[in-house]
C-alpha cells in the first residue's frame, strides 16, 4: 500500500537528567527531520565501485507562530522562576494647575521627570528635578503628589512623562554568558493515511536530542513571529539516533 504525510508531529520532550516531561507541544506548524551521511568512493579505473558510507548526522526542526512561554528559556538552558526584579515603567501625566500624581510607586532614587511637547506627548521639551518650584524646571514630590514650578515651566497646564521602576514580583529567566541546554528525548505522533483512506498512527523517538542555542524572536507590526528551534540529533549510548514506529 502507498501512504501519504500531511500532518506535524505533536512532541512530547523529555529531560534526560531526570526524565520529567518539559514541554508538550501540540501547535507546531512544521516538523522536519533532516539525516546526512558523508560517501567516499573506491574506483575502478575512474568509474566508482563501492561506496563506503559514514559520519551519520540528524537535525530536527520544528516552527510555530504560537508557542508556550516555557519555549524560550528552554533553549538557553534555564526555567522560569518567580521573583521580585526592577520593572521599568513610563507614565505620561497631566500637570493641572501645577500639581500631577503618580500612579505608581517609584523605587527610591530612579524618578527622573520630563516635560513632553503637546502635540506627541513624547518628546523631551526640559527635564524636571528635585528642587524649590519658585524655580523653573523644579519639582517637589510628597508621596505620590509632584508639584512643578507655575512661573515659567507650568505656567499653563501641560503634561509630564515618568520614567521609573517599582519592585515587582514576576515570572521571570535570565540568559547568561556561561548556560546552554542539556539533552532531552523527543517522541513525536503524527498520522499517515494509505490509499485505502485509513489512519495508521506513527511514532518517532529522538534518543538523544539537544537544542541549539540560537534564537531570534523579531517584532514586527506587519508580520507575525514564526519561532524556529534546530535541534542536533545524536546517537544514545548504544549508537541509536530515531526508532519509527507504526500502529495500525
Amino acid at each position: 500500500m502507498l501512504y501519504a504525510l500531511k500532518d506535524c508531529a505533536n512532541l512530547r520532550i523529555d529531560a534526560t537528567s531526570d526524565s520529567k516531561t518539559k514541554l508538550f507541544v501540540n501547535y507546531a506548524q512544521t516538523s522536519t527531520l533532516d539525516f546526512t551521511s558523508e560517501q567516499v568512493f573506491a574506483k575502478n579505473k575512474n568509474v566508482k565501485a563501492v561506496r563506503f558510507d559514514s559520519n551519520r548526522e540528524s537535525t530536527f526542526k520544528t516552527t510555530m507562530e504560537v508557542f508556550a512561554k516555557d519555549v524560550i528559556p528552554l533553549l538557553f538552558g534555564t526555567e522560569y522562576e518567580q521573583k521580585t526584579i526592577s520593572w521599568a515603567k513610563r507614565e505620561v501625566l497631566a500637570v493641572t494647575s501645577g500639581t500631577a500624581t503618580l500612579v505608581g510607586t517609584p523605587k527610591t532614587g530612579t524618578l527622573q521627570v520630563y516635560k513632553v511637547d503637546e502635540d506627541d506627548l513624547i518628546t523631551h521639551v526640559s527635564e524636571q528635578t528635585v528642587g524649590t518650584t519658585t524655580t523653573a524646571d523644579k519639582y517637589a514630590i510628597t508621596g505620590q503628589n509632584l508639584t512643578f514650578n507655575t512661573t515659567t515651566t507650568f505656567a499653563n497646564d501641560g503634561h509630564v512623562v515618568c520614567y521609573y521602576f517599582v519592585d515587582t514580583v514576576s515570572n521571570s529567566f535570565t540568559v547568561d554568558n556561561v548556560t546552554f541546554p542539556g539533552g532531552y528525548v523527543i517522541y513525536g505522533d503524527g498520522e499517515l493515511k494509505g490509499t485505502d483512506q485509513n489512519p495508521e498512527f506513527v511514532q518517532f523517538k529522538l534518543h538523544n536530542v539537544k537544542p541549539q542555542s540560537n534564537c531570534t524572536l523579531t517584532m514586527d507590526v506587519s508580520n507575525i513571529c514564526t519561532l524556529e528551534i534546530t535541534w542536533d540529533v545524536m546517537g544514545d549510548s548504544k549508537g541509536d539516533m530515531m526508532t519509527w514506529s507504526t500502529v495500525a
